[in-house]
Formats: structure tokens, sequence, C-alpha cells
């Protein structure tokens, strides 16, 4: 089983994935970010830009990692961008309320920017949009851990691989939320 866990930052993919692989046997844990970073995968290293990956070449390097194990929980909220769906059994796309995720970032000390451009992705559903794309909905299965142990997400991901939970898709609506509480202007301005 090759389970991808991915979500915007703060969400707890990699607290969850630690608990994922508990309950896999044999499995072993693949940091994208890690990857990325060990790999030397970057094409800009400029101080005034924000760092870029080298999308093939991170890909090459994860395509022959997941060719070489069965059991693998992937993590990371690059999935999307730098995985394909083959070989892969089970996407879990994290998503947590804006308002947790502010206090998260807080204590992060993300900077203002950072906070604002990644609550506004959690609101208007990127990650989820874009596994959509690259996974197929058949391979999804869309999670709200707001207010939620890593455990029992944990949970919840081994009895959809597993099928004993029904596949759910589009159940966050995070922008119907904020608008309700009179709040998008505020999350989602710059």
């Amino acid at each position: 089983m090759r389970v991808v866990i991915t979500g915007n930052p703060g969400v707890g993919k990699h607290s969850c994935a630690f608990f994922v692989s508990e309950r896999l046997p044999n499995s072993q844990i693949i940091d994208i970010n890690s990857i990325i970073v060990n790999n030397n995968t970057y094409l800009t290293s400029r101080v005034d830009v924000t760092e870029e990956i080298d999308i093939r070449k991170i890909k090459n390097i994860l395509i022959r990692r997941i060719a070489q194990s069965n059991n693998l929980v992937i993590v990371g909220h690059l999935a999307p961008y730098v995985l394909t769906a083959k070989g892969i059994s089970l996407v879990a796309v994290l998503r947590r309320s804006p308002y947790q995720l502010q206090e998260i970032f807080r204590q992060r000390k993300y900077t203002y920017y950072q906070s604002k451009e990644n609550i506004a992705a959690e609101i208007l559903g990127i990650t989820f949009y874009d596994s959509l794309r690259t996974f197929g909905e058949r391979r999804i299965v869309e999670l709200d851990v707001t207010g939620r142990t890593p455990q029992d997400i944990a949970a919840d991901i081994i009895s959809n691989l597993q099928k004993k939970s029904k596949k759910q898709l589009g159940i966050v609506d995070w922008l119907a939320a904020v608008y309700e509480r009179g709040d998008a202007q505020k999350l989602l301005e710059y």
C-alpha cells in the first residue's frame, strides 16, 4: 500500500504520517520536503526570490523511491506537484479550519504574508483541487481534521485504505464558512 498524505502547511500531515506508518506493516515514511532538501533540487537560491524546486528532478527521484517499496507513507504539501497517480493506493487530503491555522501559524512565527497565503490556499481548497487533478477522484479522500488528534486521523486514513469507510469528497467548504462569519475579506486580503 502506498499512501500519500497531503494538505496545506499546518494541517498535521507529518504527525499523522507517523501514526499511519505504525499501522501499516513494514512501512516507511517518505518526506517530500526532506527529499527536496537532501537532493539539492533547487532551481534558484537568490535571497530575494523564494526558492523553487526542479519538479522534473524531484519527480524522478520519487518515482525511483516509490518503485523500491510496497508499503509507503508519502507526506508533503507538494505531493500533487511532484508525484503521479501511478502506484498510489490512496491520497488523504487533510483540511483544517482557517481559524485554527491562524493560531498554528502564529505559534510557528510565520510572516504575515506566509500566513495569509497559506490560509487563502486552505480556504480556496487549492491542494484539494490540485490533488484531484493529479491523482483522480477514485484515489482521494478529503478529511476535515479540525480539532482532531493525529491518531484519529490516522485511523480514518487506514479505514479508507482498507475500504471500510465511505470516501468523502467536497465535504469541506471554508469559503462558505468564512463568508457566513463575515471574515472573507479579512482572511483573503493581502
